[in-house]
């Protein structure tokens, strides 16, 4: 049964697993390949890649499970060569164009639509609209009427009208004898209105010796006669503008069509030239804008590039070095990239160093193949960028022109350059999203970003205080989110190849597919890129997070890495601040950045509902110990600064534990009083200072991991895939949330398409 849900498992499900394909699609695959042959390797290998470029496109259209596929043409070569859908050009397969939609089932065509008999439709007649008391009232109306004319009639025949006066309004000849008389004398009026105009502007150019405005003449016309410059083009087949120029070259005569509608000769070749020298002007733009577009397959290795196709970089370094001495031309280099030992104030360039700057893209400019990095020196960069760069202000490099530099300088140079790698991987799409290099770049960017909001916000945050520039919160998370849409968008044109190439090799059934596609690639960390996004919108674009969920699939949000993600966002939105403070503690670095965005208001809102329930006729107090485990904080200062900060008082006792204990005010004392969680509704928002959090800190310094093997996955939470052979039983996982720190292990899962908004 053909689906019409235009989603990648649409078709699958609709057949219910099994065949995944219709059983017609097997034949007229048999009929490609014989048509192809196999003497052509290399044609057989350019329909191979031809046909998973299409099949992707139909089962996410849903076309696959509604094509004809018996009355369906065959590609000719020319097709599979040049990427064009088959039956597209006139020496295709002997069948035309149209065939290669489908028929119409028998079942559509017993039961046609009719939008006029649809209950809702707006093509319904307007009786059909009616209410049904409506309908009765109009047509008592109706028929009294229809009684008021025969009464009438039935007079005028008996008064002896036999003349029939009305014969001539009746139908037929007459009604239409009305209808050309009324043409014939609007035609009449235009001709005559439009001579009353020639007479003028001749007169009026012959007295001014044709120097007038055109803007003069239009306010002319429209005053005298009435004429705007729309209804003079109906009445003269031409602008006023043409008017005035064939007036000036060829007189009255040339401006004035003769009997046949032509205007004269020399006006005409006038134009032409005029239309010459205008495109002679813009003779290159046309030729760029006119050279041909064809699709690109997606094993484009295997295919030969066709000209005026997308991008595909040819610039295999890092910066070009065109672009490298123009910014030393103009300053605008980098402290990273100058030259060691160079002068400040005019500085030189080391081409080692150099990387490709971000620029904004505008309506005239225009890339070029060999200005645009291959997809190897965009990952080049990546890990230049990773492992020298980003540890700068802690572990400065030698060889570099200085060596002292805070984080939020290293932050906004790696935020422009990795900017930049993303740019040129778009250029290139969509023969890039689906590669390797395209989906860890998005990964390593989106880590990076997620690090550096710690390392800004937490332990960065008094350095970065000593600079003029300091981190803004929203273009990070702005960055996030710009990183975070290609990403999602690449994992779902993955999942959809590789479900076009099991359908693909399903209906071959062991013909003809010889070819392993080696570019094809899984990225273990989708799951933890999928998790830090939801905790992500959960912390910093709540409204968000429903929709975004409600996109997924089920066999998605079952993954163990998505369900911790989804049980965090409950718990925080039912109340539950204890379950959730216990995750946020025992979740891996990552996860806990991307969580710490409310952390501090679940903290907050968790100590309000403490303080509300110790029984304050005589009061109470409780050890700093189990505080900080309730509250998730993992130093004393840090507990002790939040609680003074909400107006609790700390009091140093040695036996205690923590060696101190916080004291809950008895009701009636000033000091119960002057207590603000005392006081009104459950806090809305924090106001506690933004500042290192003692327990990311403790997290990071656990790991023992350098900053640039974290940006390429190394704290990944993944699930580790116990490998059973023999009677061996899958190993239990240790942690409570059932992750451990691997960061290698392939994962699947079913995908389905994600918005989102950060």
């Amino acid at each position: 049964r053909p689906s019409s849900v235009p989603n990648p498992t649409a078709g699958a499900q609709a057949l219910g697993g099994s065949p995944k394909f219709p059983p017609a699609l097997q034949s007229w695959l048999q009929r490609l390949f014989v048509h192809v042959g196999q003497s052509d390797a290399t044609l057989r290998k350019e329909t191979q890649a031809y046909l998973r470029y299409f099949f992707q496109s139909w089962i996410k259209t849903g076309e696959l499970w509604q094509r004809n596929w018996e009355a369906f043409p065959l590609p000719s070569k020319e097709e599979i060569r040049n990427q064009l859908p088959p039956g597209s050009l006139s020496s295709g397969a002997g069948a035309s164009p149209a065939q290669a939609w489908p028929k119409a089932s028998s079942e559509a065509v017993a039961r046609t639509f009719d939008r006029r008999q649809s209950k809702g439709s707006p093509y319904r007649s307007r009786s059909a609209r009616r209410s049904p008391f409506r309908r009765r009232r109009r047509s008592s109306s109706s028929s009294s009427r229809s009684r008021r004319r025969r009464s009438s009639r039935s007079r005028s025949q008996r008064s002896g009208s036999s003349d029939r006066w009305y014969r001539d309004r009746g139908k037929g000849k007459g009604k239409d004898r009305g209808k050309d008389k009324g043409k014939g004398d609007k035609k009449k009026e235009m001709e005559e209105q439009r001579e009353k105009i020639r007479l003028w502007l001749n007169e009026r150019l012959s007295a001014s010796g044709a120097h007038v405005r055109p803007k003069d003449l239009t306010d002319e016309l429209q005053k005298s006669f009435g004429v705007t410059p729309g209804r003079f083009r109906h009445l003269f087949n031409q602008t006023l503008q043409q008017y005035l120029n064939a007036y000036l070259s060829s007189g009255p005569e040339g401006a004035w069509p003769n009997d046949n509608g032509q205007f004269s000769s020399r006006t005409v070749e006038d134009n032409r030239d005029m239309r010459a020298q205008r495109a002679a002007r813009f003779s290159s733009h046309l030729e760029k804008s006119s050279a041909p577009v064809s699709m690109v397959s997606l094993a484009d290795a295997e295919v030969p590039n066709i000209d005026g196709g997308p991008i595909i970089g040819e610039l295999h370094d890092m910066c070009s070095r065109d672009e490298a001495k123009e910014r030393e031309m103009t300053r605008q280099l980098d402290k990273f990239e100058w030259k060691k030992g160079t002068d400040a104030k005019n500085p030189e360039v080391n081409l080692k160093f150099a990387t490709k700057k971000y620029q904004r893209s505008s309506a005239d400019k225009v890339y070029r193949s060999q200005d645009v990095r291959s997809l190897e020196a965009c990952w080049k960069t990546m890990e230049y960028l990773m492992t020298e760069i980003l540890d700068f202000d802690s572990n400065p490099k030698a060889g570099y022109a200085i060596q002292a530099s805070p984080y939020i300088e290293v932050y906004s140079y790696l935020r422009d350059r990795t900017r930049a790698i993303r740019v040129d991987l778009h250029l290139q799409q969509p023969r890039s999203t689906t590669q390797r290099v395209f989906v860890e770049t998005h990964e390593c960017c989106l880590r990076f970003e997620m690090l550096s909001l710690f390392l800004l916000l937490g332990r960065g945050q008094k350095q970065a205080e000593q600079v003029t520039e300091k981190y803004d919160t929203k273009l990070g998370l702005k960055a996030i989110s710009q990183t975070i849409e290609p990403l999602l968008s690449a994992y779902q044109a993955i999942h959809e190849r590789q479900l076009a190439k099991s359908i693909l090799a399903e209906a071959m059934g062991g013909f003809g597919l010889d070819d392993d596609d080696p570019e094809d690639y899984m990225s273990p960390f989708e799951m933890a890129a999928r998790r830090y996004i939801v905790l992500l919108l959960m912390s910093f674009s709540p409204d968000a997070v429903s929709g975004h969920l409600a996109k997924m699939s089920r066999e998605l949000l079952m993954h163990p890495l998505l369900t911790f993600a989804t049980q965090v966002y409950a718990a925080f939105h039912t109340e539950d601040y204890a379950r959730f403070l216990r995750m946020y503690r025992e979740a891996d670095f990552l996860t806990s950045v991307c969580m710490s965005g409310v952390a501090d208001l679940a903290r907050l809102r968790a100590l309000w509902l403490l303080v509300r329930s110790y029984p304050q006729q005589v009061g109470d107090k409780i050890s700093l110990s189990k505080i900080k485990n309730i509250l998730a904080f993992a130093s004393d200062d840090h507990a002790k600064a939040f609680l003074a900060f909400h107006g609790l008082q700390i009091v140093i006792d040695k036996e205690a534990g923590g060696g101190a204990n916080i004291l809950l005010p008895k009701k009636g004392t000033p000091e119960a009083a002057n207590l603000p969680l005392l006081q009104g509704r459950l806090p809305e928002k924090c106001e506690f200072p933004k500042g290192a959090d003692s327990l990311l800190v403790a997290k990071f310094e656990a790991l023992g991991l350098s900053r640039a093997e974290i940006a390429f996955g190394g704290a990944d939470p993944v699930i580790a895939e116990a490998e059973a052979e023999g009677e061996a039983e899958p190993a239990e996982p240790e942690d409570p949330q059932g992750m451990v720190e691997e960061p290698n292990g392939p994962l699947e899962a079913a995908t389905e398409p994600l918005t989102v908004v950060a």
